[in-house]
């Protein structure tokens, strides 16, 4: 019987253009107030919380807060060798950063397969300055098996509902790839055991 693992900790990468909200929305769901200011994150930073899973486990989690110029973008996605789920986060207000979501949603695919949920960040926005359609993201998201969610860091609309569920996804993937290890490692010793049998 394989046995049972226990995880307590997972880590989550938060992806997308820059100036889309990512900081805020790190920010915000770690009950921070919402800054409209902020420095444009260099690299990747690392931010900690705790979170109830709907089956009322509490883990650790580890968010990282990426850059996303495309000259720290080398470093950015280290934090997807160590991650178990990814945000992909575009601006309601950018059609651009609506665009570019495929080429971040290819690059992680091509490196892990982790799962992974899309923010269209700052629905608190006037209505006639929102330049990416609804019936757009709509079908991106059923033709690419993405769950969706609209979020506002200014609001602090959708975040904690959003992050909640990429944890319940990754921590589910996770659960499966230690169930999936330790089934190998099982094998591996049975394996050994019978040749030590064999030569003994």
């Amino acid at each position: 019987m394989t046995e049972k693992i226990k995880r307590t900790a997972i880590s989550v990468s938060v992806y997308g253009e820059t100036a889309v909200g990512k900081t805020c929305i790190c920010s915000v769901f770690l009950g921070l107030e919402f800054q409209e200011d902020h420095l444009t994150t260099v690299g990747m930073e690392k931010m900690n919380a705790e979170v109830e899973l709907n089956n009322g486990e509490k883990i650790k989690l580890k968010l990282w807060d990426t850059a996303g110029e495309e000259r720290f973008r080398s470093i950015s996605f280290n934090s997807l060798k160590s991650s178990h789920g990814c945000i992909i986060v575009f601006d309601l207000g950018s059609k651009k950063s609506f665009e570019k979501v495929v080429n971040w949603l290819t690059e992680i695919r091509e490196q892990s397969k982790i799962p992974i949920v899309l923010f269209g960040n700052k629905c608190d926005i006037e209505q006639e300055k929102k330049e990416v359609k609804k019936e757009e993201i709509e079908a991106f998201c059923q033709k690419e098996g993405l769950i969706y969610f609209e979020t506002s860091a200014k609001l602090n609309k959708g975040i904690n509902e959003g992050i909640n569920k990429i944890c319940e996804l990754a921590f589910e993937h996770c659960k499966k790839e230690d169930i999936k290890r330790g089934e190998q490692l099982k094998k591996s010793n049975d394996n050994e055991d019978k040749k030590r049998r064999y030569f003994c």
